[in-house]
């Protein structure tokens, strides 16, 4: 991908995770900031290896994408970083947990990370539609705390055929006690694929 192109996924990060940083600072009435994001396109089969091997456990929001052009929006964690982002959303300090307890987490637990996907992922899809001029709207999210492979699998029978790649924002939301690191991936489907990498001219 040459510089221009990249550029243009560049300023897509920074709107999107602005635009995250802004509405979690006035839910919570603190002051959050992002750090500079990085983006690439990724080939669809690297992602699981990206995200430390198929087996690994990590937390996973899903959220699905019709409209002029249809797809999955999954935002992860590891369980560590998740645990982070609930001690943020709520104002409180984390609990340790033991080895056996560190991929539990709670009915709240679950909510507020699924708020927290939704906040984050309606973000930056609003600034990939801006962008692309395509519209869209989102499901609720889907949460789930799996082994990659799954997730991935699971996204894979929902979209029916992906295309070849997906769209990869990594960035971290910080204040004053927290740097919280998660990845967001755009997993169009096959026809979406051309759709929305050409409207940004990167294919």
């Amino acid at each position: 991908m040459d510089e221009f192109r990249a550029d243009i996924l560049k300023e897509i990060a920074n709107i999107g995770g602005g635009h995250a940083a802004s509405a979690l600072s006035v839910m919570l009435d603190k002051r959050i900031e992002q750090s500079i994001p990085n983006v690439r396109l990724v080939p669809l089969p690297e992602v699981p290896v990206l995200l430390g091997g198929a087996e690994n456990v990590v937390v996973a929001g899903l959220l699905r994408i019709k409209g002029d052009f249809s797809g999955y929006l999954m935002m992860v964690f590891s369980c560590e970083q998740a645990r982070k982002m609930i001690s943020l959303m709520l104002g409180k300090p984390s609990r340790k947990r033991s080895p056996a307890n560190v991929h539990k987490f709670s009915s709240m637990d679950r909510s507020v990370l699924s708020e927290t996907v939704n906040i984050l992922g309606g973000s930056y899809l609003t600034a990939i539609s801006d962008f692309t001029q395509l519209r869209t709207n989102q499901s609720i999210p889907y949460l789930s705390v799996d082994m990659v492979g799954a997730i991935i699998n699971v996204v894979v029978a929902e979209v029916g055929k992906t295309g070849d790649f997906a769209l990869m924002f990594q960035s971290e939301l910080c204040n004053e006690q927290e740097r919280i690191a998660g990845d967001l991936f755009l997993i169009p489907d096959e026809k979406s694929c051309q759709t929305i990498f050409g409207s940004l001219g990167i294919l």
